[in-house]
């Protein structure tokens, strides 16, 4: 008999959200924080991500599967007795006769900074209670129209919320109890992924939060075989610093993981993922603006920064705002050869692939109507959301119980998420790149004055004067990465990234005025994935070399490789054959858009040629 238990760091690698669901008069959206007004990360949090993480890897290491990935939703709300909630605790727990459901066998305590961290990131104050307190900021975001490139204020999707520094640390700490060799594999596979850095913690991880490092990961164990070591335990309030680690815990637990192959397996499971990093290289000025930062400085525009009130603070892209401009794109290039197939305006509707998610509908006594407010000021936003239409066919009983509308999202949906169905592909925060090279931040910063220009007289525009502090020829390291990712989805990635590398696409204020200019150089793409069977198609005929991290086999493929271009070019033509061959399910009705009579002259029909 032996108390068990699992200690280790988790480092924030971008800003982080771990939201209450309330905000105030400042954001929409407020960090967790204790009775101190400290911020931790709840240990639910910390063991929710982690179920997931098991529940999707215990089939593919030879375990039943938990009700909780099962199609239908009757079969989802019933006692499961699985590896996963054996080591979790029942996910629908019952006291029925004959059930077996049992506690969680993993105690996850709340993550509190570390003692480090608090040193360095204290406010200045002059009492021992302000100094308890941590930097926050607030973060701003804005969906992109559509049509025109630009925010979408009439969908009325502006938002912020609070967020915590990057490289804020806590202190990670949980208990195995009356746990088995069945219970530590599958501890020891999830614990692996989260060493590996692909562990995401909180709220907005599509859109650039929460990403973790795990550092200083240990299993100690304290042995309770005699009444006095017993008693030595029950006396101490910190026991887990007394107890001994055991080294090389999880290579020992993972030596004897035996992989099973995905047939039969539900298509949540886990198959593989590709992890991309490069740098971001702009060509000329960069102008973001962060309101706080601009306030502080006095300009009207200024670019966000990890820290507010710290010299070595240095300029971060939000990874929502190029997450954002990548799906823009990539709806771009789908809807432009989804015209290329439509035979008129009804068949587009049916066929185009990418919804207008900006796109609200609210009941007729709430703040508005939204058919009728886009039919007053004469213009409908392109194409209905993929929610609201499902939602249209659950209230007229087009869906039955067991369909929960997945097949009626479009590709844009099911590769970059929505209300429905989460993100494939998480863009992290880009920092800026030298922050970790440099003792000192080497950014340059650009002072700019803008006038608007009189269409009558020629002069100057009253009122139209504004200045802004702008980065200059900044460069960013990069990273995305995505789950599970299909032959299709592989194939609509490479074109966006091909853009990006190219120079096409742009991030920030001013396209127009040539800011904001990016390309991806220097980038490393690195496929993970369990059994051969699972690497994306045409990947093992290159005989790269091959390199096990964790339960994963890893191959990587950098930018100056040439040979896999012709790898890159199959899933390129998965792409376009799944473009033209999607069609929106007929269950429920589409509307007439705007989409025909707005854009034609950039998306041309079959027929005009």
């Amino acid at each position: 008999m032996a108390y068990k238990v699992i200690t280790g760091t988790l480092k924030a690698r971008t800003a982080v959200h771990i939201g209450t669901g309330e905000g105030n008069d400042l954001t929409d959206a407020l960090i967790r924080r204790d009775a101190e007004g400290q911020p931790f990360i709840p240990g639910t949090a910390i063991a929710g991500v982690l179920r997931t993480l098991v529940t999707r890897l215990a089939p593919r290491l030879g375990k039943e599967i938990c009700r909780a990935l099962n199609e239908k939703k009757e079969e989802r709300v019933k006692s499961c007795n699985c590896a996963v909630c054996r080591l979790f605790g029942d996910i629908n727990p019952s006291d029925a006769d004959g059930s077996t459901s049992a506690a969680s066998r993993l105690l996850v305590f709340n993550a509190y900074p570390s003692n480090k961290d608090s040193e360095s990131q204290i406010m200045n104050g002059s009492d021992m209670e302000t100094n308890k307190r941590f930097y926050t900021q607030v973060r701003d975001g804005v969906g992109i129209d559509r049509v025109t490139g630009t925010a979408a204020r009439l969908g009325a999707v502006k938002f912020d919320l609070e967020v915590l520094p990057s490289g804020s640390t806590f202190e990670l700490r949980m208990e195995l109890r009356s746990s088995g060799l069945e219970d530590e594999i599958l501890l020891a596979a999830a614990l692996a992924e989260w060493e590996n850095g692909r562990l995401w913690l909180g709220g907005r991880i599509g859109r650039g939060l929460g990403a973790f490092d795990l550092h200083d990961l240990q299993f100690k164990t304290f042995s309770l075989d005699t009444p006095v070591k017993i008693l030595d335990f029950l006396k101490d309030d910190t026991p887990w610093q007394k107890a001994q680690p055991k080294e090389g815990w999880i290579q020992e637990r993972l030596d004897s993981v035996e992989l099973f192959s995905t047939i039969g397996k539900p298509k949540t499971v886990i198959r593989g993922w590709l992890s991309l990093t490069g740098t971001l290289q702009a060509e000329g000025p960069l102008l973001s603006n962060d309101a706080v930062v601009a306030g502080i400085y006095g300009f009207d525009h200024a670019p966000l920064f990890s820290l507010w009130n710290d010299d070595k603070g240095f300029p971060i892209l939000p990874g929502a705002g190029l997450r954002g401009v990548l799906r823009s794109h990539a709806e771009r290039l789908a809807r432009t050869l989804a015209t290329l197939q439509a035979e008129d305006k009804d068949d587009f509707l049916r066929r185009c692939p990418a919804c207008n998610p900006n796109l609200r509908h609210k009941s007729k006594n709430g703040a508005n109507e939204t058919n009728e407010k886009y039919n007053e000021i004469k213009r409908i936003l392109p194409l209905e959301s993929c929610d609201w239409l499902i939602t249209k066919a659950t209230k007229a009983n087009i869906l039955s119980n067991n369909e929960d509308g997945s097949d009626m999202l479009c590709l844009a949906c099911r590769m970059f998420g929505s209300p429905r169905l989460g993100s494939r592909l998480i863009v992290e925060d880009a920092h800026y790149q030298s922050s970790e090279k440099q003792s000192e931040p080497d950014f340059k910063l650009k002072m700019l004055d803008f006038l608007a220009i009189d269409r009558f007289t020629g002069g100057g525009a009253e009122g139209a004067k504004f200045d802004a502090l702008a980065l200059w020829c900044p460069a960013f390291d990069f990273r995305l990465y995505m789950d599970n990712p299909e032959p299709w989805q592989l194939g609509w990635l490479w074109l966006v990234l091909r853009d990006l590398s190219e120079g096409w696409l742009t991030v920030g204020f001013g396209r127009a005025k040539g800011f904001g200019r990016l390309k991806l150089t220097r980038w490393t793409a690195n496929f993970g994935y369990l059994l051969p069977e699972d690497a994306p198609p045409g990947l093992a005929h290159l005989g790269l070399t091959n390199t096990e991290k964790g339960v994963f086999t890893t191959t990587e493929i950098t930018s100056e490789m040439e040979e896999w271009i012709s790898v890159a070019q199959g899933w390129v033509n998965e792409f376009r054959k799944t473009v033209e061959q999607f069609k929106r399910s007929e269950k429920v009705e589409i509307t007439d858009d705007s989409y025909f009579g707005l854009v034609d002259g950039r998306y041309p029909l079959k027929c005009i040629f």
